[in-house]
């Protein structure tokens, strides 16, 4: 099993910075620490179709599933969880990107490109060529995809599912 930094990436603002750190079950921030924020902000931006709290901690503590979570706070033992992403492994080569949110207050600033940047660097150290998603359709956000990382994407599909209409993509895990 790959081990991953607890190298902290930061975007200073005026008076805090916004960093990004790899999670850990077993490191500083143990999920009894995080998992009701994590739950929080899952409600907040997913409402009805939220993942349960326990279905939560799966994800985030299963063996080999990858974390990372977005803080918004002046060091990096003080601040306010404010996002995360989770991948878990499909294939020996294959992660899926299972779940990614970022509070309300922090959307509109360009926080996912340094919270998945990490997530792709920590999904390389755990030995994936590949990530695979489905992204809604209706909030542009899988038309953006496809232009940031048209040179990696490999295969697209549209779909129906209980959340909407989705876009399947399997892509190659973008290098930094």
């Amino acid at each position: 099993m790959a081990t991953r930094s607890a190298r902290a990436e930061t975007l200073p603002r005026a008076n805090s910075a916004v960093r990004v750190e790899s999670f850990s079950g077993k490191g500083r921030r143990p999920w009894k620490t995080i998992g009701r924020r994590v739950a929080e902000i899952e409600r907040e931006v997913f409402g009805e179709d939220a993942f349960t709290p326990d279905e939560l901690r799966r994800a985030f503590t299963a063996r080999e599933h990858v974390a990372v979570l977005l803080w918004d706070g002046p060091a990096p033992d003080e601040g306010v969880l404010v996002g995360y992403t989770q991948a878990e492994p499909r294939a020996a080569d294959t992660y899926y990107i299972s779940n990614t949110a970022i509070a309300k207050s922090h959307q509109g600033r360009g926080l996912i490109k340094l919270l998945m940047e990490r997530l792709y660097a920590d999904v390389r150290a755990a030995g994936a060529r590949f990530v695979e998603r489905d992204v809604a359709i209706a909030n542009g956000y899988a038309d953006m995809l496809v232009r940031v990382h048209s040179a990696d994407i490999l295969e697209t599909f549209d779909h129906d599912s209980p959340y909407g209409p989705q876009r399947f993509m399997r892509m190659r895990v973008p290098e930094p």
